[in-house]
């Protein structure tokens, strides 16, 4: 061995047992990486309309919301449980029957387990339109949700659900005017 190559060699030495000290701390926070729940935006619910009540055309609109562009992540969360963060992508258009600057949306995120409703969250989206400005595209804050893990940590039974808080008659209206989905074959 030549001798910068025995200079090395503590080095070398120290180097592989940090290497070594770090794989074991990783392997001991990765010991419960747990399955996250499904996420899903209710198509039937992620549409906001909201009319001025003279009649449901382009001129008696106040309000359209969409919502879209969910991001998030999950991971292991305090006292073996499924830590959740999400937040919205909202676009909202303000309609020529508007006579204000801010509107207020409601939403909720509900918690499922084996397809019921365990619990329901309810939040709201502050939007201001400045000047002529017709139109506002905005992310809701980070919301955190933790949902017990599975026995089966590759398993959940967990799943969540958001949309906009609707009434009955803008639920009723946007189950009436989705366009159902096209698929069409095409062999090349």
């Amino acid at each position: 061995m030549t001798r910068s190559a025995r200079q090395f060699l503590p080095i070398l030495a120290l180097i592989g047992a940090g290497v070594t000290l770090t794989a074991c701390d990783q392997e001991d926070q990765s010991a419960f990486a747990p399955a996250c729940p499904s996420v899903e935006i209710l198509g039937e619910a992620a549409d906001f309309y909201q009319y001025d009540g003279k009649g449901l055309d382009a001129g008696s609109l106040v309000t359209h919301a969409g919502m879209g562009g969910l991001t998030g992540n999950c991971e292991a969360g305090p006292k073996k449980s499924v830590r959740t963060r999400l937040s919205l992508g909202v676009t909202v258009e303000r309609g020529p029957a508007s006579d204000g600057r801010d509107v207020t949306l409601p939403f909720f995120v509900a918690v499922l387990h084996d397809g019921k409703i365990m619990d329901k969250k309810e939040f709201s989206i502050p939007v201001t339109f400045r000047g002529n400005q017709s139109t506002v595209s905005l992310r809701t804050p980070v919301r955190i949700i933790d949902v017990p893990a599975a026995p089966d940590i590759q398993q959940t039974n967990y799943a969540l659900k958001i949309g906009f808080q609707l009434s009955r008659e803008q639920l009723e209206y946007n189950r009436t005017h989705l366009r159902p989905a096209a698929f069409r074959y095409r062999s090349n």
